[in-house]
This record gives structure tokens, sequence and C-alpha cells, in this order.
């Protein structure tokens, strides 16, 4: 499946992608084509070896501390950018006031999160930031939810695992496991459309676009 290759092209031409934010010679940090919410960014590592690797063992300690620098830019972009384009409402999920809400490590904490898939559709390594609004018209299944909102998705912090998950086990988690708002937690079960409608209200809601 040549789908599965697609990220090849941006870690050995980044500068031919629209998509592409920031490169050097270690990383290259994209917007995803596919953005599963407000703001969804890749990291994707450079390095021959280490782009082959599975991505819930290839982060040792070595690894992450290569690599931190490059998550911290991508969350840094996120915030700027996030929080140039919407403002809190009252009432908000995830920050009580805008003092919180303009905070760039309470945002960070609270709204955006980083890590990998434990069953990666791509071949090249990647690391996934992304805010937790899940708000996008690229949103359309359950698998795409879920993937983000469950244990399907291996926190930064939780990196690496000890061995790789059975990817069998993992897809059947995605097709057993419910759907729940991930601003009030309600349960969708498999009901994504009513899901999706619901996510929508819910950021008008929590954000408001600036003027």
């Amino acid at each position: 499946m040549f789908w599965k290759l697609a990220l090849q092209d941006y870690i050995r031409r980044p500068q031919n992608f629209q998509e592409t934010l920031f490169w050097d010679d270690k990383v290259v940090i994209v917007n995803d084509a596919f953005p599963k919410a407000q703001f969804h960014l890749l990291i994707l590592p450079r390095d021959p070896q280490l782009t082959k690797k599975h991505s819930t063992t290839a982060f040792g300690a070595d690894e992450k501390t290569y690599l931190q620098p490059y998550v911290v830019r991508a969350q840094d972009y996120i915030f700027d950018q996030f929080t140039s384009k919407f403002s809190p409402l009252n009432g908000n999920r995830f920050f009580r006031d805008e003092q919180e809400f303009f905070d760039k490590e309470t945002f960070v904490q609270r709204f955006v999160q980083v890590g990998v898939h434990s069953a990666p559709s791509m071949n090249n390594l990647h690391v996934h930031v992304v805010t937790k609004d899940f708000y996008s018209s690229k949103l359309k299944n359950k698998k795409h939810y879920l993937s983000f909102n469950s244990d399907f998705f291996i926190l930064w912090s939780q990196l690496p695992l000890s061995q790789i998950p059975s990817a069998e086990q993992q897809e059947q988690l995605l097709k057993s496991r419910d759907m729940a708002c991930t601003y009030c937690h309600a349960n969708f079960k498999n009901r994504m459309q009513h899901l999706k409608e619901h996510l929508e209200v819910e950021f008008s809601k929590n954000f408001a676009e600036r003027l």
C-alpha cells in the first residue's frame, strides 16, 4: 500500500510541501494532511535507522532527549496559533479563565496531547502533537476518534513501552470501545455522526474565533 509510505517524501524533500512547518537535518515538523483536530502536527525523525523503528519502543531516554526540543517547538507553535485564532468562552471545560488559557504551560498541559499510535498505520516513525478539541472535517469515523481517545494512543510520557503491543489486539480495542466526548465524557457508543455534531456544539460553547 503506497499510502503507508507517504511520510517518506516529507522526510526526504520537506521543502516541497506546503504542510511543512520546520525542518533541519534531524527532524521535519508538518501539519497532518488529514488533521483530526483544529491543530494536528507530526514530528518526523529523519535518521534512516530511527525512522524504521516501531513507535512504541523507539523512544528510549536518548531518543526522547534528542526529540524533546522539537516536541516543545510543536507545542509552542500550536499554543501561538490557537490562542491567536480563538478565545475561551465562559464555562470553558479546559480553562477557568483567560489567564489559564494564555499561560503556555497550562495550555499545553490541559489541551495538547503528544504521543504515538500503538499500531501505527504509516511506515515511518512519527509523533502526533494535537489539540484536544477533535473538531475537524477530517475526523470521519470511530477509528479516527478512538485512535486519539483510548489506550490505542500512547502518551509521550509513557514511552517507551517494554514491548510492542499486539496489532490485532489494538485494532480490536478500536472496534469494541465506546466513544466518549473529550469535553463532557458523554458516551456516544458507536454513533459517530452524533458525536461529530456534539463536538461541533461543544467547540462553539468553549471557544470563539477572534475577529
